[in-house]
Formats: C-alpha cells, sequence, structure tokens
C-alpha cells in the first residue's frame, strides 16, 4: 500500500467493500466497457449483413464477453484509486470517492488484494471461453491499464502517452473484443468499416480522458502531476481539443468514401453532398469554436456537446446503413 496521510478523510463514512465496487466499479464496467463492446459486436453484425443466426449460435460467446467488458475496467479503475491515493487526499471530494484513502485499507490491507484480484480473475476465466486472440486481447488490456497507473511506467504521467494507452484500454480494445466474438482478428482487420468506427473509439477513449483532464486540471496542476493538459497549459490543450473534435468529424467523410453498400444505394450526388455536408461541419465547429476565443471552460463544454451529438448519431445511424 501507498504510505498516505489518512486524517483529511478520517471519519468519512464509506460503504462495505462490495456495495462500494458494486456502485463505484462496476458500474463503470456497464457504463463504458460494456458500451464499446456492444459497438464493436453490433459493428461486425452489421458488416455480416445482420445474420442473426451468429447470435444463436454464439450466444455463450456473447454472455462470456458480456461479463469480460463489465469487469476489466474495475480493476483498472481501482488499481488506479489504489496508485492515485496520495493525490486524491489533496481533493477533499476525491478523497472521499477513493476507498484506498479510507482508514478501512489501512485496518485491513487483505481488502485491497480481494478488490484487485477479483475482476482480473473473473475477466481471464472467461475470456478462455472466448480463445486465444481474446486471451491475448484481454491480457494487453490489463496490462495497459495497470500499467497506466502503476510505477515505473505509469502512462498517466507521460506526455500524449496518458491519452494514447486510454483511448486503448478504455474504449478501442473494447471494441476490437465486440468484433472478436464472432470474427477473428485477421478478417477484421482487412474490413476498412470496421477499421473507421474502432479509430472513432479510440479517438473517444482519448477524448474522455483529455476532457477529464480538462476538468481537472487546477487539481492535477496543485498536486504536480505531469498529464498532457498540464504540461501542454490551458491555450495548448484547447487546440489539441479541437483537434481531437475534428478528427472525430472528419472520420464520418471516410465513412461515407468507403461504405460501398450506401452507395450503391444513393447517388453520386448525394454521397458528395454528404461528404461536403461533414466537410461544413467542421468548419462550423472551428468557427463556433474561435468565436469562444480563450474561454477554457466554454470550449471544453462545447467540444463535450458536439462529440456527445456526433458520436452517438453517427455510431447509431452509420451502423444502420453500413447494410
Amino acid at each position: 500500500m501507498p504510505t498516505i496521510e489518512l486524517s483529511d478523510v478520517e471519519g468519512k463514512r464509506f460503504e462495505t467493500i462490495l456495495v462500494f465496487i458494486i456502485k463505484n466499479r462496476l458500474l463503470i464496467g456497464v457504463l463504458f466497457g460494456l458500451p464499446f463492446m456492444l459497438f464493436g459486436l453490433f459493428t461486425e453484425l452489421a458488416i455480416l449483413h445482420w445474420d442473426l443466426s451468429i447470435i444463436l449460435e454464439s450466444w455463450i460467446r456473447i454472455i462470456a464477453a458480456l461479463i469480460v467488458s463489465i469487469c476489466l475496467l474495475p480493476y483498472i479503475w481501482m488499481i488506479n484509486d489504489y496508485f492515485d491515493a496520495p493525490y486524491d487526499l489533496l481533493d477533499e471530494n476525491k478523497g472521499a470517492r477513493n476507498y484506498f484513502c479510507s482508514s478501512n485499507i489501512k485496518k485491513k490491507p487483505y481488502l485491497a488484494k480481494i478488490m484487485l484480484l477479483t475482476p482480473v480473475v473473473i475477466s481471464l476465466s472467461f475470456s478462455l471461453i472466448l480463445g486465444i486472440e481474446t486471451i491475448i486481447l484481454v491480457s494487453i488490456t490489463l496490462l495497459i491499464g495497470h500499467f497506466y497507473s502503476a510505477p515505473p511506467i505509469r502512462f498517466k504521467e507521460r506526455v500524449y502517452l496518458d491519452l494514447i494507452t486510454h483511448g486503448l484500454y478504455a474504449s478501442g480494445l473494447f471494441f476490437l473484443l465486440g468484433g472478436l466474438v464472432i470474427s477473428p482478428f485477421e478478417y477484421l482487420i482487412q474490413q476498412p468499416l470496421f477499421l473507421v468506427f474502432i479509430s472513432l473509439s479510440i479517438l473517444d477513449g482519448i477524448w474522455i480522458q483529455f476532457n477529464s483532464q480538462l476538468i481537472d486540471f487546477n487539481i492535477d496542476q496543485k498536486g504536480k502531476q505531469r498529464t498532457t493538459s498540464v504540461i501542454l497549459g490551458k491555450k495548448n490543450s484547447t487546440l489539441l481539443l479541437r483537434g481531437l473534435i475534428c478528427s472525430m468529424l472528419a472520420l464520418m467523410t471516410f465513412y461515407l468514401i468507403l461504405n460501398d453498400s450506401l452507395q450503391d444505394l444513393l447517388p453520386d450526388l448525394v454521397i458528395w453532398i454528404s461528404i461536403l455536408v461533414s466537410v461544413l461541419l467542421i468548419i462550423l465547429y472551428l468557427y463556433r469554436s474561435s468565436i469562444l476565443k480563450d474561454n477554457f471552460d466554454a470550449i471544453r463544454k462545447h467540444s463535450a456537446w458536439v462529440r456527445r451529438k456526433f458520436v452517438y448519431t453517427f455510431g447509431i445511424i452509420g451502423i444502420l446503413l453500413i447494410n
């Protein structure tokens, strides 16, 4: 355990370990890991012409993937809590949410081992049902997620790597997990539209982490954490934020160009008009963002609004229009 001072959170009421894990960490798997896995699964199903017989043949694999996707992120978040406990004590609210800041852990250190090992064992056990490719994928996800917070690597304190690794372990690899449920890796990487949507997932995972860093900018700066946002500063961070949003918007253009079935369905003119609209969306976003000038928080909120509207709309409609 890290050596931490508990006086700042002494007397705070923590739930039992089981309630804490269910309410605060398994919920993370349900809200983040599971949706990206389902996104990958439905994308691959759409590419395979919505062949429902695949679901009937793969129902055991699908259930195993659901369990794996729900359990992977809780471990990664809890190992992050474990190593971030000294930093979270700098902020009363964050310290109150981190179980490893609790005197309960100090008195019963075995609780930490139980909390950390349980989701790892469950994830690896159910990945055995899915085959060697998924076992390798789950292992890579756990390693990246572990060393995101754990020394000596601690990706989260390495400029740009904190964002890239988060984009992989928190979204992109979950999307790939969904595809692997019904198709082999070699087949997936040959599908242009699957690559477009996994790119969107990775960029969205990067955006989620960067947006979180911007929200915690002052706290991270106070704690002298070497996150990308702290190193870049507010002005350069807004430029990177705009770049991420524009990259996600640009993927719609690639989608329209690479979607052969859509080109067969609609006249060429409609396709080119749609491409023009996607380019105009980028221009419109940059124009609106420039009006906000150096209003750091306003730019972040505007980017969050664009991302929320675009990613969900493009994701759902894009899958439906694959075939």
